[in-house]
C-alpha cells in the first residue's frame, strides 16, 4: 500500500487538476510529438472531457472514468504509458492520453 501512495504523489492527476488545466488553458504534446492539445470543454454531469489540437480540431468526449482506469492500471503496474498498450484499452485514444497523463507526471513514477 505504502509503494502505490508513494507512486501517486509524484503524479497530479485528478478531476480537479483537469479542470485546472482547461481554465488556465494549458498545452500538452501528445505522444505523437505532432499535435499540441488542451482540454476546451469539460461536461460535469457526464464527467467528460474534450480536447483541441493546434489546428482547432475538436476530440469526441472522453469520459473521465476511463481516463482514470488508464491511470490506474499505469500505476499498478498493469499497463505501459505508451500509445499501444493505451490504445487496446480505449482505442484511438492512447496518443492524446498518454501525452495528457506524462504532462500530470505519471512518467515519473
Amino acid at each position: 500500500m505504502r509503494r502505490i501512495i508513494e507512486l501517486y504523489s509524484k503524479c497530479s492527476f485528478s478531476w480537479e487538476k483537469i479542470k485546472e488545466m482547461k481554465n488556465d488553458k494549458i498545452e500538452f504534446w501528445a505522444a505523437d510529438g505532432l499535435n499540441l492539445l488542451r482540454i476546451v470543454d469539460i461536461d460535469e454531469k457526464r464527467r467528460s472531457l474534450y480536447m483541441m489540437n493546434q489546428t482547432g480540431k475538436m476530440t469526441w468526449p472522453l469520459n473521465y472514468n476511463k481516463l482514470e482506469e488508464v491511470h490506474n492500471k499505469i500505476h499498478n503496474g498493469e499497463l505501459a504509458l505508451l500509445p499501444y498498450d493505451i490504445d487496446k484499452l480505449v482505442p484511438t485514444w492512447g496518443t492524446y492520453i498518454t501525452g495528457l497523463l506524462k504532462y500530470l507526471g505519471c512518467d515519473r513514477v
